[in-house]
């Protein structure tokens, strides 16, 4: 990586920081852009140059594009608005690539999301791979997916112009230190004391590890195989719900009380509070469609990245545990 100049979008997100970090360890030279609010701290390292802008605004990013040869775009909107989706994602996206064409960048690899797949059509067990469907009512998956999906399809029309060399990535559910530790596709939970996971444990959870995401990107950066090509991103070793709540959720918190709640009584009071809202002329906290979009048991299958590129994720799934529980008792200690 040493002599390679790397503009990172997003770099203040937790994606984007790592990505910042490890280029930065690798001897590459960094643009990281961020906005002006973010917190840049830890992006305070050597050969990495900070730059304040908003995808949003194809402007604010010129002088961040000065003098890189590729692009690592990770920013999208994560708060699920509608009106944030269209700017930061969709619109941000469409102004990423122009860009990258205005500057004649080498490589530009974009972080989509699984979250593009139409899982509600599929069957139990089945295996995502990238020719899978894709989600055909991203409105009713909500404006994070919709706006994922659509950011996606200008980049597969970039891709399909030839208009420059491109990588699209379909990353699972990230995990590392920072990361979410509970997430909804899990359940729900009460602080630190009590985690209600839906199912009866054996859904596989989509997960990829941070810095092994990190390493694919790398990976692409440097094959022209990855060229115009899409990429499913997970683990190799994907925990199910019961072994993350038996091999890291109990060690990291041995006195929570954890309960399974049956996937038919779960759904039972989604459809319930769907009929009461709907009476109340308001809208669910939580759709059925929704509801079987997360919690589907299907397998995310990453062969091709490793069969194209001959590429193995570095960090273990076991490794992954010991650094989020290492880092989230140096928070609860103050380090």
């Amino acid at each position: 990586m040493a002599g390679w100049h790397v503009l990172v979008t997003g770099a203040s997100g937790i994606l984007g920081s790592r990505t910042v970090t490890i280029l930065s360890e690798r001897g590459g030279s960094v643009h990281a852009l961020v906005r002006k609010t973010s917190q840049t701290s830890h992006l305070r390292l050597p050969n990495v140059t900070i730059y304040h802008g908003d995808v949003a605004e194809a402007e604010s990013m010129r002088s961040a594009f000065e003098g890189a040869e590729y692009v690592i775009h990770t920013a999208a909107d994560t708060t699920g608005s509608e009106e944030k989706g269209k700017l930061s994602t969709i619109q941000g996206t469409q102004n990423v690539l122009d860009l990258c064409r205005e500057f004649e960048i080498k490589k530009l690899i974009y972080i989509s999301s699984c979250s593009v797949y139409g899982i509600a059509d599929y069957q139990e067990g089945q295996v995502v791979n990238e020719n899978s469907s894709l989600e055909r009512f991203p409105e009713r998956r909500g404006h994070y997916s919709l706006a994922k999906l659509r950011a996606e399809q200008l980049v597969l029309q970039a891709i399909a112009e030839g208009q420059f060399p491109i990588v699209c990535l379909r990353p699972g559910t990230y995990f590392g230190p920072g990361s979410d530790i509970f997430t909804p596709m899990m359940g729900f939970s009460v602080g630190r004391k009590f985690f209600a996971i839906i199912g009866m444990g054996k859904f596989v959870l989509p997960l990829v590890n941070i810095e092994n995401l990190v390493d694919a990107i790398v990976a692409c950066m440097q094959c022209s195989e990855s060229n115009g090509k899409i990429y499913n991103v997970v683990d190799s070793d994907m925990p199910t719900k019961r072994q993350y709540a038996e091999l890291f959720l109990k060690k990291l918190y041995p006195e929570a009380k954890y309960i399974y709640i049956p996937y038919f009584m779960f759904y039972g009071i989604v459809r319930f509070q769907e009929i009461v809202f709907g009476m109340m002329k308001r809208n669910p906290v939580l759709t059925i469609y929704r509801l079987e979009s997360s919690q589907k048991n299907v397998i995310y299958d990453a062969s091709k990245i490793r069969k194209e590129l001959n590429w193995t994720p570095p960090i273990t799934m076991q490794q992954a545990y010991e650094k989020v529980i290492e880092y989230e008792r140096g928070k609860e200690r103050g380090v």
